[in-house]
């Protein structure tokens, strides 16, 4: 038995020789520069890994190249080249919130509410000073407290306008104004607890944009959940996304990776020094028994309930 594993590798060392004599005869007959692919042999498709997988999780970045969406990789992977089909947009791991039914009570899930509500803001609240208007957008916010909001979004070239709006009675509550110049750290990814929370997993994709210099919250501003000096926003996808009819285009209102993109391009373009940090969000939520009372009765959002709405 040894002899003949002697023989067979004396064997393959001899065939792998004569390959590579072949290889350089061929490759001394060619001009600088070109290769010569014999026809027999076999090209090794090699799988190369995205930029924002190579960039780690923990990476500081601000190219665009290296922002892939997550939701959208494993499905473009996955589909021949020979029939492309409609990229998903839903990341895997979302945990869609709400049902179909619910959502249908929702003031902003009928038709023509939000682009009316959006184009009167755009009227009302942007002046030229305010820059170039990049775009807008119906999202959760999700405050110090973990509790989520309904708040229109405004993207300028230099500003975020985040804005307060009764979908009831049609009008404008409160705005406030985050100029890009003043952001010195957004995240980008995965809205997570501390280990030693009791909270569950959200399993939900959010950006947080930060004007705090990597300096801790005081306790006043920590624990009082009226405060008004939280150095830092953070938005999620609004739950119409996961149940609005038609393709992307529909849904891009209401997707908060296109505002992420737009903002990283914003801020790159103003040459600003703030940091595009592609990791997981803490929300510091331990136990969470208001804030999961308020979240899934949807207290944050204008809807009907029952025989009332608010």
């Amino acid at each position: 038995m040894s002899d003949l594993l002697d023989d067979d590798l004396e064997l393959r060392i001899g065939t792998l020789q004569l390959s590579t004599d072949n290889v350089a005869t061929n490759a001394e007959a060619q001009r600088p520069g070109r290769e010569k692919t014999s026809g027999n042999a076999r090209s090794t498709p090699v799988n190369v890994p995205p930029s924002s997988v190579l960039s780690g999780a923990d990476s500081l970045t601000s190219s665009s190249s290296s922002f892939a969406d997550a939701r959208a990789d494993g499905a473009t992977n996955a589909q021949p080249e020979t029939e492309q089909e409609a990229v998903q947009t839903v990341y895997p791991r979302y945990d869609v919130p709400f049902n179909r039914e619910n959502i249908k009570d929702f003031f902003t899930f009928r038709r023509g509410v939000v682009e009316n509500a959006i184009q009167e803001c755009i009227t009302a609240l942007l002046f030229p000073e305010d820059g170039e208007y990049l775009g807008s957008w119906l999202l959760t916010e999700i405050t110090l407290w973990d509790n989520e909001k309904e708040r229109i979004v405004l993207l300028t070239s230099r500003l975020v306008m985040t804005i307060k709006y009764d979908f009831i009675a049609m009008k404008q509550l409160d705005f406030k104004k985050t100029y890009l110049d003043d952001l010195d750290t957004i995240v980008i990814g995965e809205l997570v607890y501390p280990p030693s929370s009791l909270v569950p997993e959200r399993n939900l994709r959010g950006v947080r944009l930060m004007w705090n210099k990597g300096e801790a919250l005081p306790l006043k501003t920590v624990w009082n959940p009226f405060s008004q000096d939280v150095p830092f926003i953070t938005f999620a996808s609004h739950p119409i996304y996961w149940h609005k009819d038609g393709g992307v285009d529909e849904r891009s209102t209401y997707d908060m990776e296109i505002f992420a993109q737009k903002l990283q391009r914003a801020v790159e373009t103003a040459a600003s020094a703030c940091c595009i940090h592609h990791s997981p969000i803490v929300i510091q939520s331990y136990v969470g028994i208001t804030s999961l009372l308020h979240n899934k009765t949807s207290m944050g959002f204008f809807k009907v309930r029952g025989k009332f709405s608010f």
